[in-house]
């Protein structure tokens, strides 16, 4: 447990020392953007997520190579995870938002490795606060 703690206390510093408010600002939108999407699509198929994850990387000027290799790589990822074909959907809507997070989080200059602490920060609040419920 204190490693936990400890791990979401480097996530919170790294966060407060390389992001200004503006920052912290995108990044609740961005969480809170990919909350909705999973609210208006609870059990979504795999065409529509398909859908949603295309028209996001192409309103972000992103080529449809890009597109179908991001596709293609959540998937391989979602197999390799062993997870079910109905899971799978909602697997690569998770994977959109952790690429949404990363992303912007690169943008603003933060290393792999500061990034990665941060990325397991959050898991690890969103599981303790799950808990909670």
């Amino acid at each position: 447990m204190t490693h936990q703690s400890d791990v979401k206390g480097r996530a919170k510093d790294i966060l407060e020392e390389t992001l200004d408010r503006e920052a912290v600002i995108v990044l609740a939108r961005i969480s809170e953007e990919m909350q909705l999407l999973f609210l208006a699509h609870p059990e979504p198929g795999g065409e529509k997520v398909k859908e949603v994850v295309t028209g996001f990387f192409l309103e972000n000027g992103k080529s449809e190579q890009f597109i179908d290799d991001w596709i293609k790589t959540s998937e391989e990822y979602s197999h390799t995870r062993g997870l079910s074909e109905h899971d799978q959907p909602k697997a690569m809507l998770s994977d959109l938002g952790v690429f949404r997070f990363m992303n912007f989080l690169k943008d603003k200059g933060l290393t792999d490795d500061q990034i990665t602490i941060v990325l397991t920060g959050a898991v690890q609040q969103a599981a303790s606060d799950q808990q909670e419920e």
